[in-house]
């Protein structure tokens, strides 16, 4: 006997979110009668995690026996969300029943709990929800699967836990590893900021890097990347009690900046701003809620100099939704697409910006060059300071010819905002 079996979802798309309802049909056709013991739809919900792990060899005796390797040891955990067998004819107690040849509809429901992850594939885990028909032709013979189907499911995100933990300013700093015979070199310091931790699909991450170079190293480039950090947890599949974890790391995206331009006097003290745009992913997803895979991200800035041996990097976590945040307002829309990434160079004092009233022959002439900037810095946020004030200059030099008269055309190599002064400061 053949038949012919089609799930149709009420969703073309397949993708639902934890705590919907799955809904649709199924056409079964038979080109011959046959006997049939039962007809089911199996939904399941799971995840799992597997990994095998080298175990250490011996070493190599001086005689010439072969060397027995030892196997891989097997890792792996199942966590199930839910499991619903739905009947549509017969059960497992029922006795095998002739049907005749054609095609039959039946129509299904499954609820989807709301603790439920969010569908992911990877190497050494998954997690899927699927949906499963089955036909039992007798009790001699196991069930056989017709068709399968698999949906996508997307996981519910608390707006609360974000608005708690998610919106205050986040920074981490790191120092270079040096020899401790090498006394004479002194180590790099990196320091990286963000505006807050929480982030949305699609949201622009603000990364502020600040480096100080006591050294004044010549710098090679600057790399900034969004890595996926997957965590997998499993016991020994012939020892239970032992469990143990892997860790993978993968670039999701990266950026590169080249440094060899850069001046001597910018490489004391050298700080640099640029835009991580987060791509589709999966969200965060900790031990509450998945035992046996958990995804986090982090925010990577890598800092080369001229020297292969001479580098320095640091990671920042953040956490990724896939709903929009819960803030409001003009936060909700920071952008910076408009702001190309700069180095500069920072300076222990800063001049402050005139004012409206009190403009002088200097700001006049930038004010009719410089760019619209109110667009592209309206939208940054006020408790983040994206970065210091740009270096002094001495317009009183004698090279200048500020005695003269002459209109000096001077432009700022930093750009620095404060929402408290959006009404009256109209020029940086």
């Amino acid at each position: 006997m053949s038949q012919f079996c089609d799930i149709q979802l009420e969703r073309p798309s397949g993708v639902y979110h934890a705590g919907e309802t799955v809904n649709g049909y199924i056409n079964l056709t038979l080109t011959d009668r046959a006997l049939i013991k039962a007809i089911s739809l199996e939904s399941n919900g799971y995840a799992c995690s597997n990994w095998l792990k080298p175990q250490k060899q011996k070493k190599q005796r001086a005689n010439n026996k072969p060397q027995v390797l030892k196997p891989m040891i097997a890792y792996g955990q199942r966590v199930d969300y839910f499991a619903k067998v739905d009947y549509f004819v017969g059960s497992e107690e029922a006795l095998p029943q002739l049907m005749a040849a054609g095609t039959y509809c039946y129509n299904f429901s499954v609820q989807l709990p709301a603790n439920c992850p969010s569908s992911y594939e990877a190497e050494h885990g998954h997690i899927r929800y699927t949906l499963q028909l089955m036909l039992r032709r007798s009790s001699d013979l196991p069930p056989e699967p017709a068709q399968i189907c698999q949906i996508h499911v997307q996981q519910r995100w608390d707006p609360n836990q974000e608005a708690n933990s998610g919106q205050a300013p986040c920074e981490v700093t790191a120092l270079e590893q040096t020899p401790s015979l090498k006394f004479w070199q002194r180590a790099l310091h990196l320091q990286l900021d963000i505006p807050r931790s929480s982030y949305e699909l699609g949201a622009g991450i603000s990364v502020h890097a600040e480096l100080h170079n006591p050294q004044q190293l010549p710098l090679q480039s600057i790399i900034y990347k969004l890595n996926l950090v997957s965590t997998y947890v499993g016991h020994q599949l012939d020892k239970p009690k032992r469990v143990d974890s892997q860790v993978v790391r993968r670039n999701l995206i990266s950026s590169s900046h080249q440094l060899q331009s850069l001046p001597r006097h910018g490489l004391l003290h050298f700080q640099h701003l640029h835009t991580l745009h987060v791509p589709h992913t999966p969200p965060t997803m900790g031990a509450a809620v998945c035992g046996c895979l958990q995804l986090s991200y982090e925010v990577e800035v890598v800092v080369q100099t001229k020297s292969s041996a001479r580098f320095i990097a640091a990671q920042i976590p953040v956490i990724i939704s896939q709903v929009t945040s819960s803030h409001a307002g003009p936060q909700k829309a920071r952008s910076m697409c408009d702001l190309q990434a700069v180095g500069v160079s920072t300076a222990p004092s800063a001049p402050s910006a005139p004012s409206a009233s009190n403009e002088t022959p200097e700001t006049t002439a930038f004010s009719s060059t410089a760019p619209n900037l109110c667009a592209s810095m309206c939208c940054l946020v006020s408790n983040f300071r994206e970065a210091e004030f740009m270096k002094a200059s001495n317009v009183n030099k004698k090279d200048k010819h500020s005695i003269s008269g002459e209109q000096l055309d001077f432009r700022p190599r930093y750009l620095y905002y404060e929402m408290e002064h959006a009404e009256t400061e109209r020029v940086l």
